[in-house]
């Protein structure tokens, strides 16, 4: 017996960069019984991620975009209902990476369990997925935070940014950021780590940070750049650590901002500062011994209370194309998530 299965499809290309609601579809098809060696998921949460955004564009470095037609997918986190998989059980919850939809089938290759401990499934796709492993390996691999570093990290009160100021506090580091409202400025001062937050559209940036970070930045996260960048970049301590994780203020430009080419003058001042600058991606590390060692340790971090992961949800599938135009928009507050059925 098949069931209504409703899926999100690209209908087109994002016109003005950030896409929009218009550029998807909401339709129906039938989904089948699972057959011999698969699983029938009900899927219960989608992520919203900048890398999305790399999926509807027409032309991509990231990877291949999806074709006008196709079903939406991306980090995803489901319930199995039915199962003739061996080592895969009814009600057990996975997540992985399918399409926007309903129900999905896997053999077991796209999925993976997820470990009964964890507080909330739904975390698999922020503080347990590519925010918080993003943040984990910034400061494992290139930022090396000690008591006392002052850091510092643009979208503070995004996905990314709550778990770089829990970490940063967790390992003893001064935490300042900025982000877009003073609600999510309070909101990262009370609840995400930070000591001191700004607002990124504050003509006195520069001024604010540079007051309020006495002796330098020793460490920064690079996820949004643009003004805050900018404006941080000059207070780098010697030998601070730049760990550059997103360049999320460039998917909204249509083209590189204009103006004097200022890229010898940041070179020069990583020159004189000593600064040790490197990109950090996940994609590097997921399933290694690494990402185990992650979900072990941050698994632990939340079910002490030491991190406290914020969620941003919208409810219903339909809903989704919303949820990712608001993430591009920086109407979210920590991580934006989907509830696609309970």
């Amino acid at each position: 017996m098949s069931m209504l299965n409703r899926c999100v499809v690209l209908k087109e290309r994002p016109r003005f960069q950030i896409p929009t609601e218009k550029c998807f579809k909401l339709e129906e098809a039938s989904i089948r019984e699972p057959g011999e060696g698969e699983v029938l998921i009900q899927t219960v949460w989608l992520g919203m991620d900048p890398y999305l955004f790399s999926k509807v564009k027409k032309v991509s470095e990231q990877a291949k975009p999806i074709d006008i037609g196709d079903v939406m997918y991306g980090a995803t986190v489901g319930r199995i209902i039915a199962s003739n998989l061996e080592g895969y059980n009814e009600e057990e919850y996975v997540y992985g990476l399918w399409g926007w939809k309903d129900y999905h089938i896997s053999t077991g290759k796209d999925i993976h369990k997820i470990d009964p401990d964890v507080p909330s499934p739904s975390y698999m796709l922020g503080s347990l997925g590519a925010a918080g492993f993003g943040a984990y390996l910034a400061n494992r691999n290139v930022l090396n935070i000690k008591p006392g570093d002052a850091v510092f990290c643009s979208a503070a009160a995004g996905a990314l940014g709550q778990m770089i100021g829990q970490i940063a506090k967790l390992k003893g580091g001064r935490v300042f950021g900025t982000a877009g409202s003073d609600e999510k400025c309070e909101l990262a001062v009370a609840s995400m780590g930070y000591s001191d937050c700004f607002k990124h559209t504050d003509k006195d940036l520069a001024a604010k940070i540079g007051r309020s970070i006495d002796g330098g930045i020793n460490a920064m996260v690079v996820s949004a750049g643009g003004f805050s960048f900018d404006a941080a970049f000059p207070y780098m301590a010697i030998n601070g650590r730049i760990a550059v994780c997103g360049l999320m203020a460039l998917y909204s430009m249509m083209e590189l901002p204009g103006g004097h080419d200022r890229t010898m003058a940041v070179l020069n001042e990583i020159l004189l500062k000593r600064l040790r600058v490197e990109g950090s991606l996940v994609l590097d590390y997921l399933h290694t011994d690494v990402h185990r060692e992650f979900l072990q340790e941050m698994t632990a971090w939340i079910k002490l209370g030491a991190v406290k992961p914020v969620e941003h949800v919208t409810k219903g599938l339909e809903n989704a194309p919303t949820a990712l135009r608001e993430l591009f928009e920086g109407r979210n507050i920590g991580k934006s998530i989907v509830r696609v059925s309970e």
